[in-house]
């Protein structure tokens, strides 16, 4: 009987027993569940106070890298507005600079315009001079073609026609006079002469080195300007040569183009030159201008 008690008795205590067990386990179950929430809170919590200081720290980087780019580029915005005022400044004067220049250009343009105008207009009288000048050789070398033989020369020098008649084709030794068949020499050259009626004529009488002196020639220079006076009656009174035109002069001995040390020499020496010269009247009157 009493075993009988007994066992139910233990039996509850085992009962409360094992509720207690159980509840302990449960109590601790609890606590370590407990400590592992709040140890990941804590731990969650330590990372995300680690990322929020890395990441002030990068904003307060950031903050300091856009107020610096920031005065940087007030710094440059007010240099450059400064150029641009510098500039327009310039513009501006140089504006003012180009109005005021301006009527000095036009000026120029049209003393440009003139000076090629009147360039063109020189040239072409050159040109003519030229044409007529050339045109004159040939048709003084043909007609004196027949005395081709007599030493007559025919050149340009110094912008001038040369033409040059030995002594013995036109005087005697130490004479002035033109026989008929000296004036008839003369005739193809006279004939050319009055078709270009604006060249000026120069005859010039040459002599040797050999002293002269008769009752008609004092020395050298008389005679060689004599002789060139000659021609100038022979073109004025025979062929009707514009006397304007003509010049007569004597070089004496002074102009040489041979030795005169030698016969053949002084025969070159003793010469009469006939120099054509175009009209440059309408040339200086462009020169003038």
């Amino acid at each position: 009987m009493q075993s009988l008690i007994i066992g139910p008795f233990q039996y509850i205590c085992r009962i409360y027993q094992n509720a207690f067990i159980i509840s302990k386990k449960s109590i601790m179950k609890s606590s370590i569940y407990s400590f592992i929430i709040l140890a990941s809170v804590v731990a969650f919590s330590s990372c995300d106070t680690k990322k929020l200081a890395a990441a002030q720290a990068d904003n307060q980087k950031l903050t300091s890298d856009l107020s610096t780019c920031n005065t940087n580029l007030s710094s440059a915005a007010t240099a450059s507005n400064a150029k641009i005022a510098d500039l327009n400044n310039q513009i501006s004067a140089l504006t003012a600079q180009n109005a005021a220049l301006l009527p000095d250009a036009m000026a120029y343009k049209q003393l440009k315009n003139d000076l090629r105008a009147q360039r063109e207009q020189f040239n072409a009288a050159l040109a003519e001079q030229g044409t007529s000048l050339r045109e004159i050789r040939e048709k003084i070398i043909s007609g004196l073609s027949a005395l081709a033989d007599s030493g007559i020369s025919v050149e340009f020098k110094n912008g001038l026609l040369y033409v040059s008649l030995p002594e013995d084709l036109l005087f005697k030794e130490g004479s002035a006079a033109l026989g008929a068949k000296s004036k008839d020499a003369l005739s193809p050259l006279a004939s050319v002469l009055n078709n270009y009626p604006r060249v000026q004529i120069y005859v010039v009488g040459h002599t040797d080195s050999l002293k002269i002196h008769t009752a008609m020639f004092k020395d050298n220079w008389s005679l060689s300007t004599e002789r060139a006076n000659s021609i100038v009656r022979v073109f004025r009174d025979t062929y009707s040569v514009d006397p304007t035109r003509l010049l007569a002069g004597g070089r004496s001995k002074y102009n040489p183009v041979a030795d005169n040390s030698t016969k053949a020499g002084r025969a070159l020496n003793r010469r009469i030159q006939i120099i054509l010269n175009p009209d440059l009247s309408k040339l200086w009157d462009m020169m003038g201008q």
